[in-house]
């Protein structure tokens, strides 16, 4: 009888630890769910809604495993999840996500003890109960010891996932809270005009069209935008309320602007984007390489690119650390191959050495 009631005693036991298991399991599937579906949003102001609840909606059908390999593919990986051209942003992109930053060796750790995790799982609701034997002390003893292991495996992982969560919850309220704040809107209003296609162009004409001096004028400027994006420069000034193209430029604080006086007793007004930013030094760093590539090209019109770059190096040393600080190029080559101004090509010195060249693109260059 006294053993009858042992039986009865642990088995009710397993039955509350089976259960236990498997809720903290639950949770776990949907911290991970929480984490894919909100750890990354982004789209256009008039989608982005549409697009979280569309995600939401895939992630509630995912299993865990397949939850998983989403969790490492998004949170420990770097966002790009931006518009596809600059030039299309119509109207205002949001971006949020939440990432980790983890070295390889806690990575992996974690990659694969959530996959046992997984493991788990599957084994706790489709084959336990296959190998657990409910007449037999000894069944019962070993499953007991099973189920205790188990949760000593899920403990670690389910704190990990919950302090995601919460670090998560904490910046999403710091960013929600920005987003709504003065600052915030004038910040976020302000970004929208900077990407603008026409402060663009603007920063594009005065990169292509600069006096010697580095000043553009605005009425060259403003004759290419009413050519090229009339109806951009009237949305923009619906939106913002600005009278003028120079009111425009002036709140983008992208520029500085300057007046001369005309022989004719007028004034023109010009304009260049401000040192800071990099793109007068583009355009000496730009010009520069052309310079080289007319002095000393050969006859085939191909130029040594380590030329160009100890003289770049000489002259234009900090325009090229500014360039590089602004645009993220690594080296001179990159600079030529995103600007798609220059042809390349590479020849052999001798058995170990090889030198590059390059040229302008003759369709944009002709000789």
């Amino acid at each position: 009888m006294e053993s009858q009631l042992d039986l009865i005693k642990i088995r009710d036991e397993i039955f509350r630890k089976i259960g236990r298991n498997l809720l903290n399991f639950q949770k776990i599937e949907l911290m991970l769910k929480h984490l894919v579906a909100n750890g990354r949003i982004s789209g256009y102001m008039s989608e982005i809604e549409e697009n979280h609840e569309r995600r939401k909606k895939s992630v509630h059908k995912q299993m865990m495993g397949n939850l998983v390999g989403q969790f490492f593919e998004t949170t420990f990986s770097e966002l790009d999840d931006s518009p596809q051209s600059t030039n299309e942003l119509k109207e205002p992109y949001l971006s949020f996500s939440f990432n980790v930053n983890a070295d390889a060796d806690f990575y992996e750790h974690k990659k694969q003890a959530l996959k046992l995790l997984t493991d788990d799982r599957n084994d706790l609701i489709h084959h336990l109960l296959q190998r657990f034997n409910t007449d037999s002390i000894e069944s019962c003893m070993e499953i007991e010891q099973y189920l205790d292991q188990q949760r000593e495996r899920l403990i670690p992982e389910y704190d990990f996932l919950m302090s995601l969560i919460n670090n998560f919850e904490n910046a999403k309220k710091i960013h929600t809270d920005f987003l709504n704040s003065e600052e915030g809107i004038k910040q976020f209003e302000l970004s929208f005009l900077q990407q603008s296609p026409v402060v663009l162009l603007l920063l594009n004409i005065s990169i292509q069209q600069p006096r010697s001096d580095g000043w553009t004028l605005l009425d060259n400027a403003h004759r290419q935008l009413r050519l090229t994006l009339l109806e951009d420069m009237g949305h923009i000034k619906n939106r913002y309320g600005y009278k003028t193209l120079k009111e425009l430029m002036l709140a983008s604080e992208f520029f500085d602007i300057h007046e001369e006086p005309t022989k004719k007793g007028g004034v023109r007004v010009l304009y260049r984007p401000k040192p800071e930013l990099g793109y007068g030094a583009f355009n000496r760093v730009f010009n520069s390489l052309l310079d080289t590539s007319r002095r000393t090209a050969r006859a085939d019109g191909w130029t040594l690119l380590s030329t160009a770059g100890q003289e770049i190096e000489q002259s234009l040393a900090e325009d090229f650390a500014l360039v590089k600080e602004k645009w993220s190029f690594e080296s001179l080559k990159d600079l030529m191959l995103q600007s798609e101004f220059f042809d390349f090509t590479e020849e052999r010195v001798n058995k170990i050495n090889i030198c590059e060249l390059f040229r302008p693109k003759a369709d944009l260059f002709p000789r």
